[in-house]
């Protein structure tokens, strides 16, 4: 089994967060609601027929996060891709993800049909109404499939540079008409102006605001004074995400009960203020301990200093020479000259 990330469960496990995402990124899709949607298995399995003969192949992928959406008016497929580093064959893996889902739909329509077709003993009924291309093809007139939609959102911090169009991957001319056409619906988190992240009016905002400027302490401050709402309440899951997404395993000292709401959560102001006052605190006492230490060795040197300088005095008060005595004490001869020309006067 593929392990669900942090930011995997960010949407996996809030259907609010999941429909959100969906519902300000592609506002043209009819508004989903969080009522609506049930987790499909991440596991996309398909079974082709290559020959006659019933030799075929299975196709197996595995998305970040699927759903699907079901009501009165919507029926579709929902599925999530994150990426932290650019993949240049992008388009591809959507075609791939999304293709594999449809094979598997147009498998279990055509499953169906062939045991519908079939009496007690198994021989083969087609009723009257069918029609031969129907009947070659397992698929009737009236038969769908559902929509698939799948997103990317890239949190990486270098802007995307990859192809968003199954056509960039082409060589030579790539505008065949009658070339399978594929656009990536990409969302690029840390291209996203702050009118657009506060659109979201969830947690959203608060993951969105705090990955754009996790690297300026300075904008962060502001973006977070702007929403204070937004993260005095974070859930453990949002913070789980955030330091996974900054590569910062210290924000999970947030997770502690002294920075837990009444409501659940977690104040991240706080937590990020008790953070900086334990560095502060912490980094006096290490440059403290620091001082001592250096004092204690200076005062050490000092002392081996001033014994060598006596010992140069009575040795040349004795008749040795310079050289002699700077050797007997390991120092430069007019380190000695020096001394002895301080104890002179």
């Amino acid at each position: 089994m593929k392990k669900d990330s942090a930011t995997t469960l960010l949407f996996k496990t809030c259907n609010e967060n999941f429909a959100e995402l969906f519902n300000r990124t592609m506002p043209d899709l009819e508004q989903i609601h969080p009522e609506d949607l049930r987790e499909e298995d991440i596991k996309e399995t398909a079974y082709l027929r290559i020959t006659k003969e019933d030799g075929g192949t299975a196709l197996v992928q595995y998305r970040d996060v699927v759903k699907s959406a079901k009501n009165g008016r919507i029926f579709a497929v929902l599925g999530i891709e994150h990426q932290s580093e650019i993949d240049y064959a992008m388009p591809f893996r959507v075609l791939e993800l999304d293709f594999i889902n449809y094979a598997r739909q147009v498998q279990i329509i055509r499953d169906r049909h062939d045991r519908e077709w079939r009496d007690e003993k198994g021989n083969l009924h087609v009723p009257g109404s069918i029609s031969t291309g129907e009947y070659l093809g397992r698929f009737l007139k009236k038969d769908r499939i559902i929509c698939c939609t799948t997103l990317v959102v890239y949190w990486g911090e270098e802007p995307w540079d990859g192809p968003l169009r199954l056509s960039d991957l082409f060589q030579g001319n790539r505008s065949f008409a009658h070339s399978v056409q594929l656009d990536v619906k990409l969302l690029d988190v840390c291209r996203m102006t702050d009118e657009e992240i506060c659109r979201y009016a969830g947690e959203l905002r608060t993951v969105f605001g705090f990955r754009k400027y996790a690297d300026d302490r300075e904008r962060l401050d502001r973006f977070i004074a702007a929403n204070p709402g937004h993260f005095n309440n974070v859930s453990k899951t949002a913070v789980n995400a955030l330091a996974e997404l900054t590569h910062s395993p210290q924000l999970l000292g947030i997770l502690t009960p002294q920075y837990q709401t009444k409501k659940g959560g977690f104040n991240m102001c706080k937590g990020l203020d008790g953070m900086i006052q334990e560095g502060i605190q912490k980094g006096l006492k290490d440059g403290l301990q620091k001082g001592i230490q250096e004092g204690i060795q200076k005062g050490m040197q000092k002392g081996i200093l001033a014994g060598k300088q006596e010992m140069a005095v009575s040795l040349s008060a004795m008749g040795m020479s310079v050289e002699k005595i700077a050797m007997a004490a390991k120092v430069n001869e007019n380190v000695v000259r020096g001394w002895l020309s301080g104890s002179a006067g």
